[in-house]
């Protein structure tokens, strides 16, 4: 298990980090991304079984995180750099053109820790479930994880969603 104080100064970097990108290319979503650090420096600094040098998409026999609410990129992709899916130095490039690291996070760009394209509000619950019944299916035991903003849990699909998840024991 991780130090409190190394997870405490990793919050910190990643928060530096949002500013930093947020502020380098004016613009961004900085509030929910700030909010969040603690959050995914702890998924990924003490929850999460996974191996960020041999990403792939399947993620058979690894834990999987999908972000619904893409607008706090900023917050993933420094979670994901610090954990080693990239350089830190590619932080630099956020929103830049060719850049990898865009306002919402897609699978098009080949990021190492993406396996859904995020953007459409409500989206992520759905997308988790069927991977957590995916892994049931394949005697899978790791672990689907997913973030979603309050403003989304409005949308129908997440409450469709809601409802198979229990019935499906997912």
């Amino acid at each position: 298990m991780a130090e409190i104080d190394f997870l405490t100064k990793r919050s910190s970097q990643v928060r530096r980090d949002i500013v930093r990108m947020v502020h380098s290319c004016s613009s961004g979503h900085p509030g929910g991304s700030l909010g969040c650090a603690d959050f995914f420096v702890a998924l990924y600094g003490e929850m999460m079984h996974y191996d960020a040098k041999n990403f792939n998409m399947d993620g058979k026999g690894e834990d999987l995180f999908f972000l619904s609410n893409g607008h706090i990129s900023p917050v993933w992709y420094s979670a994901l750099a610090r954990n080693g899916y990239f350089p830190i130095e590619e932080l630099a490039t956020f929103r830049q053109i060719d850049s990898r690291l865009q306002g919402h996070p897609t699978t098009a760009e080949h990021l190492p820790g993406i396996r859904m394209a995020s953007g459409s509000l409500g989206q992520g619950l759905s997308v988790a479930i069927g991977a957590a019944l995916t892994k049931k299916l394949n005697n899978d035991e790791r672990i689907v994880y997913t973030l979603h903003g309050d403003g989304e849990l409005q949308e129908g699909q997440i409450w469709e969603a809601a409802m198979y998840a229990p019935h499906h024991k997912v």
